[in-house]
């Protein structure tokens, strides 16, 4: 074989030989990077509102918060629905579905990509921030 057959077959097959070497970076980098951002959009647009609700939400509906009503005894169980009470503290999955309007399975997963990255943790039958 001489170098002139050897240039010509290069130039015949040059976008093969091009091909192959861009593929091989994008097959082994690839996958990562995608399942980076997709686990960047989870985080952003399902677990950080769950976040940002138990950090910044102080007050809630005074009927969402039963338990509460039942220790305090029936003395102290509000006149109307409507008045909001400070919740600090746990929040059930219950709670949370209820204050950000999204189904408990989808809160539950949160949570539990959110005890995974440390971020709450469970406490007295809920969850509370780390």
């Amino acid at each position: 074989m001489s170098w002139r057959a050897g240039i010509e077959f290069l130039h015949r097959w040059q976008w093969l030989v091009a091909a192959t070497v861009a593929s091989v970076p994008t097959i082994y980098y690839g996958p990562r990077k995608a399942l980076e951002t997709w686990d960047w959009y989870v985080h952003r647009l399902r677990d950080e509102p769950i976040l940002q609700a138990m950090r910044d939400l102080k007050m809630v509906p005074s009927e969402h918060n039963r338990p509460l009503e039942q220790q305090l005894g029936p003395s102290h169980v509000p006149i109307t629905p409507n008045i909001l009470i400070v919740k600090e503290g746990t929040y059930s999955v219950g709670d949370l579905a209820h204050i950000t309007k999204r189904s408990h399975a989808s809160i539950g997963k949160s949570m539990r990509r959110l005890r995974a990255q440390g971020k709450v943790e469970q406490y007295r039958g809920g969850f509370r921030l780390k």
